[in-house]
């Protein structure tokens, strides 16, 4: 009789537990996106035994992703990305300005080779108690140009009427004529002659529009830089989804054998809300990854500069993640990154053009000594046409010549701007010194990630293998009553962030290559980039 009180108290504890863990099962199934069909019959079930219980219906089912409202991600391919980003990116179309910019700065400098046309016209009229009124009417016109020696050369012509009436005893009545023609040429000597300083505006414009090219590679660079790392980027957060995806996959096979185990008798049904709750966390992770995903899309959007809006929002990317196993020569990478660095070539324009500022101001040290000659007939009568024939016949020829000579006494802002033309140049030197050692820093750091990346792909991969080995050992223990459900969705946890961080560590090997490949310029030809 004590075995049955026994037996029955037992069987009446066991029907207890079960509904408990009924109970349990309903609140852990609420918190769930219904997606299976072996997950809908159980948690069906449980619904049905909530009702009988309490009264209450089930939530209405939730889309299975963000598309309802996202829209349809677009595909895309990585070379597809960086076209759009060379065409449309705005650092690269501000770039492409400061060269627009550049070239009409040169086109100033020409201005020097122009021929200046001036003209003038004269009129007066004086009245004296002695000498009368005399009325004088006067025109010239010059031309000139400035040559590449520093000197100018000009033509000048002027004409001048005058006429006197009214004078004392009409002693100084009368008319007259005088024409001039000259032709005059001065020439600096000392300071401010020569070719150099002739072209010195020219060239310090040449040499900016240089850098500015030099700008548009490095913005042309840098924007594929940005795009690729962008694209690694929603690589990930797509490979992350699909892996938490296969983990949630598997959880929902171990509830369809949990459920026919405890259907059988063969495994008690407490074992059914660990399978829940791992498979309600593991639909929130997909949740949340691919709102991960829509994240990555939008930022690569901007970076390629695609529209962002109602309906792009979404990108879809296939790539293989496999890497190259290359040897690198640190020494080599480095010394092929000093060449190719758009940075120091600027540097090296800007170095230039402070050697051109250098010599324009140590010339200002040269005392000013002009030589200056004009040639030309003068033509003096009574009539304009006796005038201009006395001119045409050359009866009357002026030479005239001069030598100036100017010096300042101390000379202190011709040697203060000396001194802050060389201070200009120092300090370009050693910009390019830190740029230097950036670059090097930059290169061991991306050559190290590199190598460490590989190193992780290798070790995540064999943690990916004896996840799979634990799995199959605690499904067999659980198999035969020595583990639980905890233990093997565990084993799977462990599965998941091997994988995860396989992933990781393949995303940061092709980020590392890129940045190797952006370092020696390699990049722009090696995705078939060409800049005007």
């Amino acid at each position: 009789m004590c075995r049955t009180v026994r037996r029955d108290l037992t069987h009446a504890i066991i029907t207890r537990s079960m509904r408990c863990a009924r109970l349990v099962c309903v609140l852990s199934a609420l918190l769930g996106v219904m997606s299976s069909r072996a997950e809908a019959d159980v948690l069906g079930h449980l619904f049905a035994a909530a009702d009988d219980q309490s009264g209450g219906t089930p939530p209405p089912a939730q889309p299975a992703d963000l598309s309802a409202w996202a829209g349809e991600a677009r595909a895309t391919t990585l070379p597809d990305l960086l076209q759009v980003a060379v065409r449309q990116a705005p650092s690269l179309a501000s770039a492409r300005i400061d060269i627009a910019v550049a070239e009409a700065r040169i086109e100033q400098t020409w201005g020097r080779r122009d021929w200046l046309v001036g003209a003038r016209l004269t009129a007066v009229r004086t009245t004296s108690t002695n000498q009368g009124t005399t009325t004088s009417i006067g025109g010239s016109a010059d031309l000139s140009r400035l040559l590449p020696t520093g000197g100018t050369i000009a033509l000048h012509a002027d004409t001048g009427y005058a006429k006197t009436t009214g004078s004392f005893m009409n002693l100084f009545d009368g008319t007259s004529w005088t024409d001039n023609v000259a032709v005059s040429f001065t020439q600096p000597l000392l300071r401010g002659g020569g070719r150099e300083l002739y072209d010195a505006n020219e060239r310090r414009a040449t040499l900016a529009r240089d850098a500015s090219v030099l700008a548009v590679r490095l913005a042309a660079i840098n924007t594929v830089q940005t795009v690729i790392s962008a694209y690694w980027d929603l690589v990930l957060a797509e490979r992350s989804v699909a892996i938490t995806q296969a983990s949630l996959d598997l959880a929902r096979e171990r509830l369809r054998v949990t459920q026919i185990g405890a259907d059988g008798g063969k495994i008690p049904r407490s074992e059914i809300p660990a399978v829940l709750q791992i498979i309600a966390t593991r639909e929130e992770d997909v949740l949340n990854g691919e709102l991960g995903v829509l994240d990555r899309s939008i930022a690569l959007r901007r970076a390629a500069g695609m529209p962002i809006g109602a309906g792009e929002l979404g990108l879809r990317v296939a790539t293989d993640l496999d890497s190259k196993d290359e040897p690198l020569d640190l020494g080599r990478l480095v010394e092929q990154a000093y060449t190719a660095s758009p940075q120091l070539a600027q540097l090296a324009k800007q170095d230039a053009s402070a050697a051109i500022d250098v010599a324009v101001a140590e010339n200002g040290l040269l005392p000013q000594l002009d030589a200056a000659l004009s040639l030309g007939p003068t033509g003096t009568a009574s009539t304009f046409g006796s005038a201009a024939k006395d001119l045409v016949e050359l009866n009357t020829i002026s030479i005239n010549g001069s030598l100036t000579f100017s010096q300042s006494i101390g000379r202190d802002l011709v040697r203060g701007q000396i001194r802050e033309a060389h201070e200009n140049r120092r300090k370009v030197t050693v910009n390019a010194f830190d740029v230097r050692a950036q670059i090097a820093q930059t290169m061991t750091q991306a050559v190290a990630q590199l190598e460490l990346a590989r190193r992780r792909v290798v070790l995540s991969q064999r943690a990916i293998d004896l996840a799979n080995e634990n799995i199959k050992i605690e499904t067999d223990r659980f198999n035969l009553g020595k583990s639980t459900n905890f233990d093997v969705l565990n084993r799977q946890e462990d599965l998941r962030q091997a994988e995860l961080r396989k992933t990781q560590a393949l995303i940061d090997g092709h980020k590392a290559e890129t940045l190797v490949q952006s370092l020696t310029g390699d990049i722009l030809p090696l995705y078939g980039i060409k800049l005007q």
